[in-house]
């Protein structure tokens, strides 16, 4: 049975983070309403944006090193 549960999560894995993405915005503009939920909204994307091109920089680094000194730093 555990398995069956797997399945249809690995079958499903897009539908169940919309509507869980879903489920957090809703309760945020309850919770909070619309302009404070937007602005909660927004910084939590510009984070995360943020922090993705920390990772990607720092990826670039450790590639450029391997292909210039031919190991990792």
């Amino acid at each position: 049975m555990n398995g069956d549960s797997n399945d249809f999560v690995n079958e499903h894995r897009g539908k169940i983070a919309g509507g869980l993405i879903g489920l957090i915005l809703a309760l945020l503009f309850v919770i909070f309403g619309f302009w404070k939920a937007f602005f909660i909204i927004t910084f939590v994307l510009a984070g995360a944006f943020i922090g993705s091109r920390a990772e990607l920089r720092k990826e670039i680094q450790l590639l450029l090193n391997r292909i210039w000194h031919g190991r990792e730093r």
